[in-house]
């Protein structure tokens, strides 16, 4: 403590660092009564007119309105605000007509966490069911999708360490495809070897209501050098069968039900597999909200997948909005504020590329949250977070999308602290992802800032 430097020794690219002696003998009242504060913080940090918001068994006063910094948190151009209002008229003719969100973003929606709130909150005020889509092997099981595969299942991701056999860039819009069979070698496939592949879906059992219902089936293939036979069971009775030919590029099996069926099963056997690049589950009209959370991404990888794929794929989908939750995986890479610019720039080519696949979408790009790093014995905001947050709001809005600042509703610098000491937690222990309870509330800001957007279209339009 004595001779150690205050701030600490660089090695290379890591420092070493050390507490003070005023650090390490801070009074046990100073620390008891920071604890104390915590919570009282929290609660200020939404300062309301009065939302109550109960999460699980403990209610956290949340006064919303009254946040300057949240009355900023959803930044809007003349553009941006015409493409909302586009996607609110559709909205407003969801009984009739089918409203797909997509929404993309890194680990903090993995599990169909925020993207699951969001969905029953729009499909209980527009209508629309199901889970919408979802991969056949998920890196993080949804908590709105029960699903068994058999054994011989491969995933193959489009982005991060790449499966060396795949020597195109087909991914499709969850970024992934997934096979029962080997990749072939060759164009010569033995046809006296066959193969089969089984999925089995349940209704899920920890899910919102809207979730557990849906009248449609859709299965998202291509299928390259040999026809394959599937069959389609709904309850143990065959709905649908048939036959994918070969040299198919592209097409959608969909499948309609008159009540949602207990448990599907879905099987295909063949000299080969189809690449499988999403299953839906969802309604004939209403919301549909897909949860596309891809790990370790930084958003910069639409632009590296085969564009003709992802615009038949795009087509035949429809998203009316798009949400594209970022950034968090490029911070700790960022080392200046020159090359947070450089990300902004990087990740404006995606959205410019995304707009040109789905000219009629509105985009709203979410920032990141608060993260920490530890600084002798305490927590402090990443030191390259709002460069690189700055960089998305640029990207956003001079692209014609609306930029959320989640970082912001958080509470700003510092506030990760606030959220992990939260009684109950409402951030992990990493400093960086929220708890189940934190990405529900996190949710609801959200989601009381689209309503309000909403509430201003209607008022406009009356």
């Amino acid at each position: 403590m004595l001779f150690f430097p205050e701030k600490g020794i660089t090695i290379g690219s890591s420092s070493i660092q050390f507490p003070t002696a005023n650090d390490f003998f801070l009074p046990p009242q100073q620390q008891e009564d920071s604890l104390k504060n915590v919570e009282k913080d929290l609660i200020e940090l939404f300062d309301s007119t009065v939302i109550v918001s109960e999460i699980d068994s403990t209610l956290i006063q949340a006064k919303l309105d009254s946040l300057k910094k949240y009355r900023k948190s959803i930044q809007i151009t003349s553009k941006g605000k015409s493409a909302i209002h586009r996607f609110f008229a559709t909205l407003d003719k969801a009984k009739n007509k089918k409203v797909r969100i997509m929404h993309y973003g890194d680990s903090q929606i993995e599990g169909d966490r925020i993207t699951s709130f969001l969905r029953n909150e729009l499909q209980k005020k527009f209508g629309g069911y199901g889970v919408g889509l979802f991969p056949i092997i998920q890196v993080a099981p949804k908590m709105s999708v029960n699903t068994e595969y058999s054994e011989n299942w491969k995933r193959y991701a489009g982005f991060g360490k790449k499966d060396s056999t795949v020597t195109h860039n087909k991914y499709g819009v969850l970024m992934n495809f997934s096979r029962f069979a080997p990749i072939p070698t060759s164009t010569n496939i033995n046809d006296t070897i066959s193969f089969t592949g089984w999925l089995k879906i349940r209704k899920p059992k920890a899910s919102y209501g809207k979730t557990k219902s849906y009248t449609q089936l859709n299965i998202y293939l291509s299928n390259n050098y040999a026809s394959t036979n599937y069959n389609i069971l709904a309850d143990g009775e065959t709905i649908k069968s048939g036959v994918i030919t070969a040299n198919t590029p592209f097409e959608v099996l969909k499948t309609n039900f008159n009540n949602t069926p207990e448990e599907i099963t879905i099987t295909f056997t063949g000299n080969d597999s189809p690449n499988i690049y999403g299953i839906s589950l969802e309604g004939n009209t209403g919301v549909v909200m897909d949860n596309i959370p891809l790990r370790g991404s930084s958003g910069t990888i639409f632009t590296k997948q085969d564009k003709t794929l992802l615009s038949n794929m795009y087509a035949h989908l429809s998203p009316q909005l798009i949400l594209l939750e970022f950034g968090g995986n490029t911070i700790p890479y960022i080392k200046s504020k020159e090359k947070a610019t450089d990300y902004g720039r990087w990740f404006k080519s995606q959205i410019r590329f995304i707009k040109k696949l789905n000219p009629n979408a509105a985009i709203i790009v979410i920032g990141p949250g608060d993260m920490s790093i530890k600084e002798k014995t305490d927590y402090i905001t990443h030191p390259q977070l709002e460069n690189v947050r700055d960089a998305l709001k640029k990207a956003a809005l001079s692209s014609g999308c609306l930029f959320w600042d989640m970082y912001e509703v958080m509470g700003g610098k510092n506030s990760m602290t606030k959220w992990v000491n939260a009684k109950p937690p409402l951030a992990a222990s990493d400093y960086i992802h929220f708890s189940t309870k934190g990405a529900k509330k996190i949710a609801e800001e959200f989601n009381v800032k689209l309503f309000k957007l909403y509430d201003e279209y209607n008022k406009k339009k009356k």
